[in-house]
């Protein structure tokens, strides 16, 4: 509201608050009857304030009375009554909310608006213009907040501010009132000001009293954060990872409460409260009661009816991939490649973070891999939740790399000895075919693999087929995999040019997944194969291999997708728990050396609904897709 003095002139403003109230400073109610401002006794009763509501045709004239209850030149604030006005509709009262505590404890401030109506330019802007700034916490005298304001706007604080409400941007609260400013040189608008907090007001204190989130931060204080990470985890599922060291509950509620929220609507710190209450971690009646106070129009009813319903908070992601892709590029006149260009793309919490393509020699690209999964594994430390998520590796190669079989058997880089892990026990693996992926030629298996995996999706369960490429079988491999049910293919045996042959008949009739052997080194024959086998299947499986099909499926000849899904996983287990003895001794194990499997898969495909990160802002470059 507008508050003229009685010879027309601006004096400042107002706030409507409930109860058809005005709040304003001491000294804009002396300024409008023209008294000597600091005057300890407020105004008579029937000294009628002149004041104007903002109508639709502009301001609208009334009169306000001073509450005598509420008069405090020492704090420059007052309490004005509107005057009955027949026919006239009721102003609509501000929202009011405290900050400063919340400013005080997070250290941050706060971006405000203020819509002012400065005397000096009353004639060119009759409707007032507004100021931007921040509060960033007490200042200026006892029982005030600072405000900085923003030194790039045109506009400061200049007389005709006064008593103007202060807007929560981010928030839509008005916090307080301006109150004393500092002149800027030659009558420009100040770029400090006091600000006058509505909880300083103590005829205000039901109206600014918040008792749900009270209760709430008191219970969220004596939490330690450790027993809600995964409900922090899962109110920030959607967004690039974090590192946080939070102590208490309170401080991560803090910080989701600076976030954006979520596509439902739904702000960070209600679904972090929500989820808090599912684990138990609190009384929950306390938390879910935060959500309850708020305002439709913060916390959309219909979102939190979803959230409550269900009954446990989702898993968050708890896995990164990184993705690198070795991209042939053709030699002289089209002659055979002997550089690739050599991608990595991180994949973690719903962000994907690439690094700028480099093309290396046959010879670099082992330790240009190395080098990206270090630095993925850093980032991973660096901007992760308490723990880094595990990391699988995803390798789109081309065919003369896929068969080599190397893969599995680089070693990661240690600090001291030139002997780190072997990336098979390391990292989970998954392999792919880059001319599957890409080639033009290939569109047929693409096909062919897309009618695949959409039958497998259909029925739930997909056939496993078992190729020993040393003795070739009565049928062409294509024939034997041309049953359109088969989403597993095993190879084993046969030297390297017989188990070429026999994968690339996998890969060109469209099996989704792809298991084979390393030629030369096969697992030795189980000495009891029955025993071995918990569901013994009609079908014998290959008389060498009983411990290598136990692996791949129990039930010998059908898989799930969400088998299929998680071999990977099952290959690495396997190869950590046989590695716990000296595989090369052969009185240790029955199973070989484990390293010598590799696993392809064209089920799992990039996920399309992820975007651009910013896990690692240095090099970080947009996503492809």
């Amino acid at each position: 509201m507008r508050i003229p003095t009685l010879g027309g002139a601006v004096a400042g403003g107002g706030v409507v608050v409930p109860g058809g109230r005005i709040l304003t400073c001491a000294h804009v109610v002396d300024a409008a009857l023209e008294r000597r401002p600091g005057r300890t006794p407020s105004p008579p009763p029937d000294a009628a304030v002149p004041v104007e509501v903002p109508g639709a045709g502009g301001f609208v004239p009334r009169t306000a009375r001073v509450d005598p209850r509420a008069w405090n030149p020492a704090g420059d604030t007052a309490v004005l009554l509107l005057d009955p006005a027949p026919g006239a509709p009721a102003p609509e009262p501000a929202v009011l909310r405290g900050f400063m505590e919340r400013i005080r404890r997070t250290r941050r401030p706060r971006a405000v608006q203020v819509r002012g109506h400065p005397a000096l330019y009353a004639a060119q802007a009759p409707l007032g213009l507004s100021a931007f700034g921040r509060v960033v916490g007490p200042g200026v005298r006892f029982g005030t907040a600072q405000l900085d304001l923003d030194p790039d706007a045109p506009m400061g604080i200049m007389p005709g501010f006064s008593g103007c409400g202060v807007l929560d941007v981010e928030e839509g609260a008005v916090m307080g009132i301006v109150g004393q400013a500092l002149l800027g040189p030659g009558g420009e608008g100040a770029r400090l000001a006091a600000v006058v907090p509505v909880e300083a007001v103590s005829a205000l204190a039901p109206l600014v009293a918040d008792s749900p989130r009270e209760r709430l931060e008191r219970a969220l204080a004596s939490l330690p954060f450790a027993e809600v990470t995964a409900a922090y985890a899962t109110a920030t599922a959607a967004r690039p990872l974090e590192h946080v060291r939070f102590g208490t509950a309170l401080e991560a509620f803090d910080r989701l409460a600076e976030l954006a929220p979520g596509g439902d609507g739904l702000p960070r710190e209600v679904v972090f409260t929500e989820e808090a209450a599912k684990l138990g971690a609190a009384d929950a009646a306390v938390l879910r009661a935060y959500a309850d106070s708020r305002p439709e129009s913060e916390v959309p009813r219909a979102a939190l009816a979803r959230l409550r319903a269900r009954t446990a908070a989702p898993d968050p992601p708890s896995g990164a991939r990184l993705e690198l892709t070795a991209e042939p590029v053709p030699g002289p006149g089209g002659g055979a490649p002997c550089r690739y260009e050599l991608r990595a793309r991180l994949r973690a919490a719903g962000t994907v973070t690439a690094r700028p393509a480099r093309r290396v020699g046959a010879d670099r690209l082992r330790p240009a891999a190395l080098e990206a999964i270090s630095e993925a594994e850093r980032l991973l430390e660096q901007h992760s939740r308490p723990q880094a998520p595990a990391l699988s590796l995803h390798f789109t190669l081309p065919f003369d790399l896929l068969i080599s079989g190397a893969i599995p058997h680089w070693r990661t880089r240690t600090p001291l000895s030139p002997y780190g892990e072997r990336l098979g026990t390391a990292h989970e693996i998954v392999l792919h075919s880059f001319e599957r992926l890409q080639a033009r030629q290939w569109s047929g298996a693409r096909l062919r693999m897309e009618r695949r995996a959409a039958l497998l999706s259909g029925s739930g369960h997909g056939r496993v087929r078992r190729i020993d490429a040393r003795h070739g079988g009565t049928a062409p491999a294509h024939d034997r995999l041309a049953d359109p049910a088969i989403a597993v293919c095993v190879l084993v045996g046969g030297d390297a040019r017989e188990l070429r042959g026999a994968l690339a008949a996998a890969l060109e009739s469209g099996v989704p997944a792809v298991l084979w052997q390393a030629p030369g080194r096969r697992p030795r024959a189980a000495a009891d194969p029955a025993a071995d086998r918990e569901s013994p299947s009609a079908v014998p499986p290959l008389a060498e291999h009983a411990a290598f099909d136990t692996l791949i499926s129990r039930e010998f000849d059908w898989l799930t997708r969400e088998e299929i899904s998680g071999l990977s996983r099952r290959l690495r287990e396997w190869r950590i728990d046989s590695t716990d003895t000296d595989i090369s001794d052969e009185t240790h194990t029955r199973t070989g050396d484990p390293f010598d499997i590799a696993l392809l898969s064209d089920l799992t495909g990039p996920a399309a609904e992820e975007r651009p990160g910013v896990i690692a802002a240095p090099e970080e470059i947009p996503d492809s897709e």
